[in-house]
């Protein structure tokens, strides 16, 4: 840990000018300037680990409780700049300050053991120990160790967290063997497991962990690697959400069995408990599917998970994913013959105009083409309903969050599919009622019905990175060029309006009122329309000019812009749509897993008690085979149930 920033606070304010403990307003008298000079001298006999003359000031009733400017005392000192002698000595007479913790928001809970493990003085460290230094309750919980980017360093609170980041192995044996807590979680609920899947020097921690776990029984540490955060999460759960790719290769390996070797090809069995899907919601393949994170994803290319989603993927989901786009390409296909052969009538109004309505519900059914259409109807009911159940349940489920903003799960689709929905049961409840206008929600159900179509390209390789890209611009550059474009299209018809508004409004139908010369802009700026301009009414300089500027702003700049946006976007996601594909067809995959009933779908891998292993457990075997080559070695992975 770098201490340089405390040093300088403490060697500046702490040694030279500064007055410990309360702040002295007025100075008057001899005694207060002579305390002052003795606190000055107490510090820095210790910071300079001059031990005669601390003695001497210990002799002279020197104030053990004097505290600096970060709340820090001589015992704190001392341990900062490695000053042994002064520590023992300080202790010797002020046994009671060993465990005092620093009182600064900055560096609260701190003592002296936690650093000297930090500056990795193993003599030190174990003195303190040798004085029962308190290793179980003693907590570092200033925000300088606060997690993520709150703080500077997260190094876990407790002590043996700080020694497990520190890396210093014989810190950390000795820790161990004196029987510091292992399982003690912190705020966020992390052991020292976790924290060391966190720490960001990723080869140090491996080596770390491997050493940590050679000094506990293999039980304890099942046991360790077994105990969840408050995110609910272990350290091999955590690394996935991490998407720390050499960490998780770490936990893999351990969890590999090598079942037989035969020449160059070797058959390995993976561990899938806590990896698979099946009938576990918290799974390693959830966690990635789930995560905002999109180093995560890679992982879903490592061993095994890529060739288990493979299996799953070829052997069940890929058959039931045709289906159910079958399914749901003659669910759309009903509903649009449906509307398209809705039962209409004549309505003779006033003045004996005929008016084209849908007909009254109670009227609706009569003849076999009528019954015939209802089968339709309520097939089309049926089918929005459940589809409102569905994604509310999942909606409260994850959140709005996870669940409309999350490309790998849908994004976008889910609002579609819910606006669906609440269109169908608005069309519904308009048949049923009697109330004119359904056909406006009518022509919305079919947008949103047929638009969800694209939800379903994902399972295609031809189709699914382009389904991917359009998520991407819609979320993203579309929308924020839907606002740029809104303001400018509302500031030009505001003003054309002005004008057109003591102009004759039956010349100039397309600037009559404000919506409509809105509309007739978003026409000009797409080039579907041109300026509407008599040739024999005299108009005023101004529109032309109005029309020139919004042309070359809205015309020139805007479109090119949103060409420009979107082809940055081309080539930012170019490089991670396949990596995307791949996580949407996994999440598919889980998807249909657990709504497709188990005897259609069975568990992936082999008991363990069938090949001689824990029982309980389920393994997927690979078969490895190593083909050497001038001038390397050529890898190739077998897929075997």
């Amino acid at each position: 840990m770098k201490r340089d920033q405390c040093r300088n606070i403490w060697s500046a304010k702490s040694f030279v000018n500064m007055t410990p403990g309360k702040s002295i307003i007025n100075i008057q008298n001899s005694q207060d300037n002579r305390n002052k000079w003795k606190s000055n001298l107490f510090f820095k006999a210790v910071k300079e680990n001059n031990v005669k003359l601390l003695k001497r000031l210990i002799g002279e009733k020197a104030d053990p409780f004097l505290k600096g400017a970060m709340g820090e005392n001589a015992v704190h000192i001392a341990a900062l700049y490695n000053n042994k002698e002064a520590l023992s000595t300080l202790l010797d007479a002020f046994p009671f300050l060993i465990d005092t913790p620093m009182e600064c928001d900055i560096y609260k809970g701190e003592t002296a053991l936690h650093i000297a493990i930090v500056n990795q003085n193993p003599e030190m460290v174990k003195e303190l120990i040798n004085r029962k230094a308190d290793m179980h309750n003693a907590r570092a919980v200033g925000t300088y160790f606060a997690p993520r980017q709150k703080g500077q360093y997260y190094y876990g609170e407790y002590v043996i967290s700080f020694a497990a980041c520190v890396g210093n192995q014989e810190v950390l044996k000795l820790l161990v063997e004196i029987g510091a807590p292992l399982e003690s979680q912190d705020n966020q609920g992390n052991t020292v497991f976790h924290i060391l899947v966190l720490h960001p020097n990723k080869s140090m921690a491996c080596k770390t962990y491997d050493f940590l776990v050679s000094l506990i029984p293999e039980e304890k540490t099942l046991y360790l690697e077994n105990i969840t955060n408050n995110k609910g999460l272990t350290p091999f759960k955590l690394s996935a959400q991490e998407g720390d790719v050499l960490m998780f290769n770490y936990f893999m390996k351990k969890r590999k069995h090598i079942f037989w070797s035969f020449g160059p090809v070797t058959s390995t069995l993976y561990d899938l408990t806590g990896v698979d899907s099946w009938k576990d919601k918290s799974s390693v393949i959830d966690i990635i599917c789930s995560s905002d994170n999109s180093a995560a994803r890679n992982l879903l290319e490592i061993t095994p998970l890529k060739e288990l989603l493979q299996y799953k993927w070829s052997t069940f989901g890929y058959k039931y994913f045709l289906l159910c786009t079958f399914l749901y390409i003659l669910y759309t296909i009903i509903l649009t013959l449906c509307c398209l052969y809705r039962p209409l009538m004549e309505k003779i109004t006033d003045g004996e105009k005929r008016k084209i309505i849908t007909r009254p519900f109670y009227d609706s059914y009569k003849t076999k083409e009528d019954y015939l259409r209802l089968t339709g109807e309520i097939i089309v009911i049926l089918g929005g309903v459940l589809i409102l159940i569905i994604e509310v349940v999942q909606l409260v489920r994850k959140g709005p969050r996870r669940f409309f903003g999350n490309t790998v799960r849908g994004g976008p689709f889910h609002i579609i599919m819910l606006l669906y929905a609440c269109f169908i049961i608005t069309i519904i409840m308009m048949r049923l009622l009697n109330i004119e206008g359904e056909t406006v929600v009518m022509s919305l159900a079919l947008i949103s019905g047929w638009c969800n179509l694209i939800y379903f390209a994902r399972g295609f390789r031809l189709l699914g990175p382009l389904c991917i890209m359009i998520q991407k611009m819609i979320l993203d550059d579309l929308l924020r060029f839907c606002v740029i474009l809104f303001t400018v299209l509302v500031g030009f018809a505001a003003a054309l309006n002005v004008h057109f508004q003591v102009m004759n409004a039956t010349m100039f139908p397309q600037f009559r009122d404000f919506p409509i010369t809105l509309f007739t802009l978003f026409q000009l700026m797409m080039g579907l329309n041109n300026l509407p301009v008599a040739p024999d009414v005299t108009m005023p300089k101004i529109i032309f000019v109005l029309y020139m500027v919004y042309m070359i702003f809205a015309f020139v700049l805007l479109l090119n812009l949103l060409i420009a946006l979107m082809t940055d976007t081309h080539f930012r996601v170019t490089s991670e749509r396949t990596t995307l594909w791949h996580a949407q067809v996994a999440a598919t995959t889980v998807m249909l897993e657990r709504i497709i009933p188990s005897f259609l779908w069975p568990r992936s891998g082999i008991p363990g008690e069938i090949i001689g292993l824990e029982p309980g457990k389920w393994y997927f075997r690979i078969e490895e085979k190593n083909e050497t080559f001038s001038p390397g070695i050529k890898k190739k992975y077998h897929r075997i149930q």
